[in-house]
């Protein structure tokens, strides 16, 4: 079975400058502190599905407080923003590799006009945000009877 990847063609640039960086540092003995000091962009992996009578759409943001993290709607775009931020309080040491992303992100998506904007919920557990939207009555299914002759 084939399974589907989504292709990042920035971030794939990014991962070939970042190994031929580091082949040149083995190299030539450079050093590794531009790992040290660099800020990642990155993005929230989201799932969106129905549930219920509602759309969610649930956003992985690990290492991010609830206070770094902002839900707003403007017209039918829905936006997610936040910034997951370094700690600077622990003492840094000298580091190997660097995998964990930093800094500010920002996911937008334009949602269908069947849906409730104004009635949008929010929750923070765990590292997941989850955005509720009811959809309206209209957008909802209706069973139809049936009247036999």
């Amino acid at each position: 079975m084939r399974s589907l990847a989504t292709w990042k063609p920035m971030i794939n640039l990014f991962d070939i400058h970042s190994e031929m960086n580091h082949v040149f540092d083995n190299v030539f003995g450079g050093t590794l502190h531009r790992a040290e000091t660099r800020r990642w962009d990155w993005a929230p992996a989201v799932d969106i599905s129905e549930v219920g009578d509602n759309v969610e759409i649930r956003a992985e943001i690990p290492g991010v407080s609830e206070e770094d993290v902002h839900v707003s709607v403007t017209d039918d775009v829905l936006t997610l923003r936040g910034e997951k931020k370094q700690d600077s309080s622990e003492d840094r040491g000298s580091f190997h590799r660097v995998e964990r992303g930093y800094g500010s992100f920002q996911r937008t998506f334009t949602l269908p006009k069947d849906l409730q904007t104004e009635n949008i919920t929010a929750t923070f557990k765990n590292g997941v945000l989850t955005v509720s939207i009811p959809k309206a009555e209209k957008a909802k299914p209706k069973e139809i009877e049936i009247i036999t002759e």
